[in-house]
């Protein structure tokens, strides 16, 4: 009964989790102007980093953050956010999210992020994922970004991408409108949300152990047993 009970503990379970959060707090990660990693109390808590193609002159930070699409009990301060310019010479600009897997795998997920928007920036934004590690990407979804004011963008990413160890989310936007040096578009805020079911490999591991112990404990029970008498 002990044994299946502990069976039963390590089989496969799926739990509502943050993956992924890119808030912008902390030390610069160079050549940076803010802090790329994926933060606590993500499942990605550190050396998760964005990948961003823009050229790092027309980055700046900008404090303080977007108080929209805050993970709730974020524990750090929102000081800070990611601020383009000359989104007419850095357009398409991508920002991509490895989410490469070797303790769990992903499901029914949902990519979100906020935006605000001062003039002449970025007037789209593409969602698209890949699930061999980069190599190709598929558009999920688009969005439309305003002229003045801040929104969320937020989408679920299709099932295909489901379990897949070598995922990638991108973040693509398109339609720059100027090359000036003056403050066009701020993000923060990513999250990638869902659920984290353990690799087969891990669960595997589990049972095999959970196994061993049981073989081990009824040899030594046998062994201080006395023994039944023929009669």
């Amino acid at each position: 009964m002990g044994a299946l009970m502990l069976l039963a503990a390590l089989a496969p379970r799926a739990n509502a989790s943050l993956i992924a959060y890119y808030n912008f707090e902390g030390t610069p990660t160079a050549p940076y102007p803010v802090n790329t990693e994926s933060h606590p109390p993500a499942f990605f808590s550190s050396g998760n980093n964005l990948i961003i193609s823009f050229n790092t002159n027309s980055l700046v930070a900008v404090n303080p953050g977007l108080p929209q699409n805050l993970y709730p009990g974020d524990p750090a301060p929102n000081l800070t956010a990611l601020g383009f310019n000359r989104s007419g010479a850095n357009s398409p600009a991508h920002l991509d999210i490895p989410l490469f897997s070797s303790q769990g795998f992903f499901q029914d997920m949902t990519l979100s992020f906020a935006i605000n928007a001062q003039g002449n920036g970025f007037t789209t934004a593409n969602l698209y994922y890949s699930t061999n590690g980069g190599g190709s990407f598929t558009l999920f979804h688009t969005e439309a970004l305003p002229e003045g004011g801040t929104i969320i963008v937020s989408a679920a990413v299709p099932i295909v991408a489901n379990n897949a160890p070598s995922l990638v989310l991108r973040i693509e936007l398109d339609g720059g409108q100027s090359n000036g040096t003056n403050l066009q578009n701020i993000m923060d805020n990513i999250r990638v949300e869902g659920t984290i079911v353990p690799e087969p490999a891990t669960v595997v591991g589990g049972l095999l152990g959970v196994l061993g112990l049981c073989w081990h404990q009824r040899r030594r029970l046998r062994s201080v047993l006395p023994r039944s008498r023929r009669t």
